[in-house]
């Protein structure tokens, strides 16, 4: 075959079969599954008879294709008329000494001429006539028996011999899915062709491949290649609702559909009988009717046509029984001859025992306890709720949490309660724990009824913790509780003290208001955190001055935060009042005579140790009256600077003098002896006076004493 040839060949094959056709049919056969066989060179075109130019008998025997087994499908058969592309291996078979320039023809159009791969079938106008395809064994491959001298003679189709019996070529066809033993398999009608030594001509292509004569070929046309052709079939579903009923039974409504499963879009489904073996022919009952025509499959998503019908009927029984009825949908497809189709499904129905029925209701009294935890009392109420023919005996009553109730309280078992009656008991236990925890507890009761079936019920009853608030007190002292004025060194203590009977607290600050933090004070021995379990304590100090006048106190107030175990704030507060004392004024006074025309000096020292300075109110000399006093009326006086000693206080420490002369008159003897004395009136900056006033004396002798 030349290039113009093999072009024409291809042209013909897309033309009528498409490229997945031309692909599979003019490609060389490959090595498949690691079998070591035959190459075949295949193409198609005319059908035997036509290559060869003259009419065929085909009545030898010497060469045939013995079997095929299936190596691949591709594309496989929808339906009878499809068409199919598989790859196969063949064993081809001599019964002769040696045979020429072997051709393997294969009828890829059905092979309406019934022939094998002799002749054409008859085609419609707008079909191309290529009816066969033809392979040889060419001489890649390991098997190619070389009867003619190749390269040499150039003839490169494969022969064989006894030797080589039997060859295997693998060769992909793509043919029309034909069943015609009606199998379910793909009959594949072929014919193998031949030459003799001395007839043998050159072949170089499968074109060339022809009978040496008319009767040097074998044809087949019922070889059969285990390829599925699928039949017409259908599938029918049938379902129960319910699928279990009470008993002594009930009505049960039954649906049943049938569904065309033939892949085939030309044709349809005819169900001419739908048979129940309960329930008997299911025409007329129901929605149920027949015939139906199922419509041919239209290749789409959801394409295959389905008939569903419903009917209802009474299924009876005792308790344990089951009713498993079939239904039988039957039909002929619209091939010719049409082919029966037949498909069946069952639905079983279960007839079950009425069980008896508890309800149980567990109830808590109190609901809520305090932390730690309290007594609570459980009722536990079992309610007998099965039908009116079935006493219940309760043979267990226990508590996930609390164990055995037999016994607990007022509970006991076994227990018979009779049909729509209750048991009602019940047991306190201690329920504890954490504050925001809860205990939830689940009663079960669980007994049989008179026919033995066994029933149980439970309930839950939840009981939860609620907080008991924490407290705390704080105790704040100060020793001493009073400082002379100007003021002295106090300390001051701290006491913290958890009163809860529960929780433990946590003390994160402790704060003064004028202190500021408790544990920055110099010398505190106070730090935070700290733990203090119930009805524990905490106490720490510091000292410190404490400073003011006479009369003021020194009032100030700690507090104690933190919080409990349950996360909850505690906080007290607590003061304590230091008083200053005033401490009383303290003075002293010095005269001194010192000539006849006396001067006398006086000096006033403040020597109070409150550190309040002092007022001088008056200077009262026994003898001149108040000398400080400058409208004093006593003639004797003169330069008097005493006056000056009321202009400003004296501050403590602090000596003020004043001098002052005054006249001492001698006795008629020229001579005197004075002792005057005087007395100092101060007072301090709060109004205290010194006391016992202050005072001093001076003599005066006047000549000889």
């Amino acid at each position: 075959m030349n290039g113009s040839d093999r072009t024409m060949v291809s042209q013909t094959l897309l033309g009528r079969f498409g490229k997945a056709v031309l692909a599979a049919v003019i490609l060389p056969a490959v090595m498949m599954l690691g079998v070591q066989s035959a190459s075949a060179d295949t193409i198609a075109n005319g059908c035997m008879q036509d290559i060869a130019g003259f009419n065929l008998n085909c009545t030898a025997n010497d060469v045939q294709i013995a079997t095929a087994d299936v190596l691949e499908i591709s594309d496989p058969c929808q339906f009878p008329g499809d068409s199919v592309t598989f790859t196969a291996q063949f064993d081809v078979v001599v019964t002769a000494k040696e045979r020429f320039d072997i051709g393997l023809y294969f009828a890829i159009d059905g092979d309406p001429n019934g022939d094998g791969a002799i002749s054409e079938g008859p085609f419609a106008p707008d079909q191309d006539p290529i009816g066969c395809s033809v392979s040889t064994i060419d001489p890649s491959s390991d098997q190619f028996v070389d009867l003619d001298d190749y390269p040499n003679s150039n003839d490169s189709c494969g022969d064989i011999t006894k030797k080589s019996n039997p060859l295997q070529p693998i060769i992909t066809i793509t043919t029309q899915c034909i069943d015609s033993d009606g199998d379910g398999f793909l009959n594949l009608p072929n014919c193998t062709s031949w030459r003799q030594s001395g007839a043998n001509e050159l072949c170089t292509s499968p074109l060339d491949a022809f009978p040496g004569s008319p009767s040097k070929c074998r044809c087949d046309p019922t070889f059969q290649v285990p390829v599925p052709v699928p039949p017409a079939t259908i599938t029918v579903t049938k379902s129960a609702s319910p699928i279990t009923t009470t008993e002594p039974g009930g009505e049960i409504s039954f649906t049943v559909t049938v569904q065309n499963d033939g892949m085939d879009p030309n044709n349809p489904v005819t169900i001419n009988s739908l048979m129940d073996n309960i329930h008997g022919d299911l025409n007329g009952r129901g929605d149920c009717s027949v015939p139906q025509t199922l419509a041919a499959n239209d290749l789409q998503p959801g394409g295959l046509d389905t008939y569903t019908c419903s009917f209802t009927a009474q299924v009876l029984g005792n308790a344990g029984d089951t009713e498993t009825d079939t239904v039988t949908a039957s039909g002929v497809d619209s091939r010719t001859p049409p082919n029966n189709v037949s498909d069946s499904d069952d639905a079983t129905v279960t007839i079950t025992d009425v069980l008896p029925a508890l309800l149980l209701v567990k109830t808590a009294n109190p609901e809520t306890v305090p932390e730690p935890g309290g007594n609570v009392a459980f009722t536990v109420a079992v309610t007998n709720d099965s039908n009116p023919e079935d006493p219940v005996t309760i043979t267990s009553l226990t508590d996930d949490i609390h164990g055995n109730l037999n016994s607990q309280g007022d509970c006991s078992v076994p227990q018979t309660i009779q049909p729509g009656d209750t048991y009602t008991c019940t047991f306190t236990a201690f329920v504890g724990t954490n504050y925001q925890d809860f205990e939830t507890d689940t009663a079960t009761a669980s007994g049989t009824d008179d026919e033995g079936n066994t029933v149980s019920a439970s309930d839950s009853a939840t009981v939860t913790i609620t907080n008991t608030p924490s407290s705390i007190t704080l105790i704040k002292m100060a020793s001493p509780t009073s400082v002379d004025e100007p003021g002295d060194d106090v300390t001051f203590s701290f006491t913290v003290t958890n009163d809860a009977a529960v929780d433990t607290v946590f003390i994160n600050s402790l704060i003064d208001t004028i202190y500021g933090d408790l544990t920055a004070m110099p010398g505190s021995t106070c730090t935070v955190p700290q733990t203090i379990l119930p009805g524990g304590s905490y106490s720490c100090s510091f000292t410190t001055l404490v400073e003011g006048n006479g009369g003021d106190s020194h009032t100030n107030t700690a507090t104690a935060s933190g919080v409990d175990d349950d996360g909850m704030d505690v906080e007290d507060m607590d003061n304590a009042t230091v008083n200053i004392n005033n401490v009383a004024p303290a003075a002293r006074l010095v005269k001194i005579a010192t000539q006849a025309t006396v001067t006398y000096k006086v000096s006033v020292t403040n020597d109070s140790v409150s550190g309040d300075p002092l007022t001088v109110l008056n200077l009262n000399d026994d003898v001149y009256g108040d000398v400080a006093d400058a409208a004093n009326p006593d003639p004797r006086l003169s330069n008097n600077f005493c006056p000056g000693l009321k202009a400003a206080p004296i501050d403590p420490g602090q000596t003020v003098m004043c001098t002052f002369d005054a006249l001492v008159n001698a006795d008629g003897n020229g001579e005197a002896s004075v002792i005057d004395v005087v007395t100092g009136v101060l007072e301090d900056d709060e109004g205290s006076r010194v006391d016992p006033a202050p005072s001093d004396s001076a003599q005066v002798t006047l000549g000889n004493p």
